[in-house]
């Protein structure tokens, strides 16, 4: 071997030195928490099976299992250690490519995954014939299985082939192992973290309140709860770093030989390869969101461990369904704030729009109107509210005053208008002057003309989206042959996965639309020209029926808010993404100098998005009016930060210029779901503040860290 080609094999050993390191460190983490469990278990102190009629001096099958097991999987992880400090220089690569010995790094890496696949199987195995049972059983037979059984059984097959398939890959020297045994073991990861937190949460139960005893008096039980997460994170961690160190580094001869096209191919394909936690964080930083949807997943999967009650059906409704109002404003802030501006006044216009509203199917307000019928009421609210935007947006434009200024000062001046005319800390409610809803007629002709448009608007958006989609996927089709990515076949089933979806889901709503035109159709033969409904159900009513499912059951808690929310978010993010005027508000906010040489008039844009959040903020209002029945001076008081921190959360920048609808939606999803999810498990309601105010910095952070990795 040439001395250039000994230097360039020489050099990783020495840029790997400090991961090798911490590498070494978490083997011997793994090897002192296996003989650990191990002692305990033969020492007495953790019982494990079946311990009926068997003195604490013998051990039963389960106990002699695990003893030897943990004790072997200890030694196994300290043999490894040993041998990657003495044998840094082995190559995985080299196994791969050039026959050598597999690396004792690699075995562990191997071993790690084959026992994941094996302990998959057992499991689905164990719940098939039912030794092991899950989910509620009450009235259901031994020989019967529920939802979550078949589920995992499933699951715990397909995930088991699939760890064993790969194990085997290893032996064989198949290279697309090397890829699918990372992120079988970054999954595994993610498995033993909810595993060790599901852990954390019932260590309570150890020592309950009224036993008088602490969780230090039952140290073993805190052992036999907490290990084997422990020990799944460590032993996958530590494979994973094994498998991640040298992936994606370029063999030396394939950059140094052949002619120009297939050095450039070398490269291409090398920089296509990366470990799958860069992988991941290089797919992020494409998201604008990055940050909302690590919180997402992170604060979803969190409260699911901590109480069985947050997946229910009333506490996911409840959590959608109380956050209409933030949702909606925090569409028109997203739009606003990626232009490069935002509005501290929503909050106070919040109140205005309510009191506006409200005033006008009373009578009450303005004085001396009498009471005027819940869709003019409606329209006049939304013009004056819409009105009070364009003063917002002028007064910038013209002045040149930042926002924070000037929407500061309307924040203060438009709360005066509803402390004026609901002095004392009186409320406006609507059962003080009718007992009665108000009732409006709507002629089912509209109703069809709506829908039609409706049908229409859909297939011009679903076209758009289909297409593309469509196109993705004949190009995964096409290039299969050709492409020697590791995982072309499974990123041909993703299109197709994904393709489906988009056809289902445009499919379903264009037949419920249908379904709802051939229905009004029939009234409409029938000689039924009106639908008589009530005004506050139509707009924020509770939905007692969903299309497929059925009835909705009375605690459950589901708004019509909810659908005209979702409506509006896919409206506007077809607006954001698919049109001109999208694309000026991005051009607006990232740079209004270049804009205005593009020909963007950079004023107008300003000033329509202003008007826009004042729209939605108007809609909100009778949204929150239409369920409250009610309206108070302070309505609204404090929205205008929490929208901004869930527009912050979704990814939007103060400075402008970045930003997505789907961002501010999960940053609405997060503020709804820490509000559900810490009064269930009991933590106390005024550290709601401080946790959201963590939640922002920690998402800002991650927000930018993608950037610079994009960047």
């Amino acid at each position: 071997m040439s001395s250039y080609s000994s230097a360039t094999r020489a050099a990783p050993a020495t840029r790997q030195s400090n991961p090798t390191r911490f590498t070494i460190i978490i083997l011997f983490a793994v090897a002192l928490v296996s003989l650990l469990f191990a002692e305990q278990i033969a020492a007495g102190w953790i019982a494990l099976g079946d311990r009926i009629n068997i003195s604490r001096r013998d051990f039963n099958l389960t106990e002699i299992i695990a003893i030897i097991g943990t004790v072997l999987w200890g030694l196994f992880a300290l043999w490894t250690a040993f041998s990657l400090a003495r044998h840094r220089d082995q190559s995985i690569r080299d196994y791969f490519e050039n026959n050598t010995p597999m690396p004792p790094a690699l075995t562990f890496a191997t071993v790690s995954i084959g026992l994941i696949g094996a302990i998959c199987l057992l499991i689905a195995a164990q719940v098939l014939t039912g030794w092991v049972p899950l989910g509620a059983r009450t009235n259901i037979l031994r020989s019967d299985l529920n939802f979550v059984e078949w589920a995992t059984i499933i699951l715990g097959i397909i995930w088991g082939g699939l760890c064993l398939r790969t194990a085997l890959g290893f032996s064989r020297r198949e290279s697309p192992a090397w890829s699918w045994g990372q992120w079988a073991l970054f999954i595994m990861i993610v498995a033993g973290l909810i595993i060790f937190m599901s852990g954390v949460f019932d260590l309570p139960t150890l020592a309950p309140a009224r036993s008088g005893l602490s969780i230090s008096d039952n140290l073993s039980g805190v052992l036999l709860i907490l290990m084997p997460g422990l020990l799944l994170i460590l032993s996958a961690l530590a494979a994973y770093r094994i498998l991640a160190a040298e992936y994606g580094a370029p063999a030396p001869q394939k950059a140094i030989s052949g002619d120009l096209v297939q050095r450039a191919r070398a490269r291409d394909i090398a920089g296509k390869r990366s470990p799958a936690g860069q992988a991941i964080r290089n797919r992020l930083a494409k998201s604008p969101g990055a940050g909302a949807i690590i919180g997402f997943v992170a604060i979803f999967t969190l409260f699911s461990i901590a109480t069985d009650l947050f997946l229910e059906p009333t506490s996911l409704a409840s959590a959608l369904s109380n956050n209409v109002t933030r949702g909606l404003v925090a569409i028109g802030t997203t739009m606003l704030m990626i232009s490069g501006e935002f509005d501290l006044s929503v909050g106070s216009l919040l109140g205005v729009g309510g009191l506006m509203f409200m005033g006008l199917v009373t009578g009450v307000f303005p004085p001396g109107i009498p009471p005027v019928h819940p869709v003019f009421a409606a329209i006049i609210t939304i013009a004056f509210v819409c009105f009070l935007g364009f003063v917002n947006g002028f007064l910038l434009v013209k002045t040149q005053i930042p926002s924070f200024i000037v929407t500061l000062s309307t924040l203060l001046m438009y709360r005066g208008i509803p402390l004026v005319f609901i002095a004392g800390g009186r409320t406006l409610r609507y059962v003080d002057y009718f007992n009665e809803p108000p009732y409006t007629d709507i002629s089912r002709v509209l109703i069809i003309i709506v829908v039609a448009v409706l049908l229409i608007g859909l297939g011009l958006i679903s076209r758009t989206i289909l297409i593309d989609r469509i196109r993705q996927f004949r190009e995964t089709l096409s290039s299969y042959a050709t492409n020697d990515n590791d995982f072309r076949t499974l990123g041909l089933i993703f299109n197709f996965i994904v393709l489906a979806i988009n056809a289902f889901i445009v499919a379903t709503i264009v037949i419920l639309l249908v379904g709802s035109l051939l229905d009004q159709l029939n009234q409409l033969a029938q000689g039924s020209a009106y639908l008589t409904i009530s005004f506050f159900d139509l707009m924020n009513g509770r939905i007692g029926s969903l299309p497929i499912i059925g009835d909705v059951p009375q605690n459950i808690n589901l708004r019509m808010g909810v659908f005209w929310w979702f409506i509006a978010v896919i409206i506007f993010q077809f607006v954001l993404n698919q049109t001109r005027y999208g694309n000026a508000t991005f051009a607006v906010g990232g740079n209004a100098g270049a804009a205005r040489a593009q020909g963007i008039n950079v004023n107008r844009v300003k000033i329509t998005n202003y008007i826009l959040l004042a729209f939605l903020v108007a809609i909100a209002s009778i949204f929150d009016a239409s369920r409250l029945q009610s309206i108070d001076a302070l309505r609204g008081q404090g929205l205008e930060l929490e929208v901004i921190a869930a527009t912050v959360i979704g990814g939007a920048l103060l400075s402008g210029g970045y930003g997505s609808m789907i961002g501010a939606l999960l940053g609405v999803f997060i503020f709804g779901m820490m509000q559900t999810g810490l009064v269930l498990i009991g933590i106390d309601a005024r550290l709601f503040d401080a946790i959201i105010g963590l939640i922002i910095l920690v998402a800002v952070i991650i927000n930018n860290w993608s950037r610079r990795i994009k960047s």
